[in-house]
């Protein structure tokens, strides 16, 4: 009997040990790029212009850098840099670089994606632009 036990207990560790290494490879896979886009509903608003967004196109590149674009009855392209938390459902930080306007614009943001990681949930972003420094606010959310 105690042969038994011994030799349950070994094989036991033995398969743990052995299936430990692929659950923590799998577990921290990071997040590196985004290639998505999402119709919805959604607001611009640029000093007291507000204008429906119609759709947003999101590129998030592996050298920490991407490009948003955002589809109302213009077209509205926003370089940025982004970082994401090992969760998430917390949002990718967003913090604008460039785009928007000729001279750019800078401020912050957030991109919520669907539980499967790959889709856009919403969006939501907060600026200045750097020439006429007016308020830009975007509130996006997808269908």
């Amino acid at each position: 009997m105690k042969v038994s036990r011994k030799l349950f207990a070994v094989t036991t560790t033995l398969i743990l040990l052995t299936f430990l290494p692929v659950a923590i490879a799998t577990a921290q896979q990071a997040f590196t790029s985004l290639s998505a886009n999402a119709k919805g509903q959604g607001t611009l608003t640029m000093g007291r212009e507000e204008m429906k967004i119609h759709s947003v196109v999101v590129q998030l590149k592996e050298d920490g850098t991407g490009e948003i674009m955002i589809v109302t009855d213009l077209t509205l392209f926003v370089n940025c840099t982004w970082t994401a938390p090992a969760d998430l459902s917390k949002g990718i930080d967003l913090k604008v670089t460039g785009g928007t306007t000729p001279g750019g614009a800078t401020g912050s943001g957030k991109l919520l994606l669907k539980p499967d990681g790959k889709s856009i949930a919403s969006l939501s972003m907060q600026g200045t632009s750097n020439t006429s420094k007016r308020k830009i606010k975007i509130d996006f959310v997808a269908e």
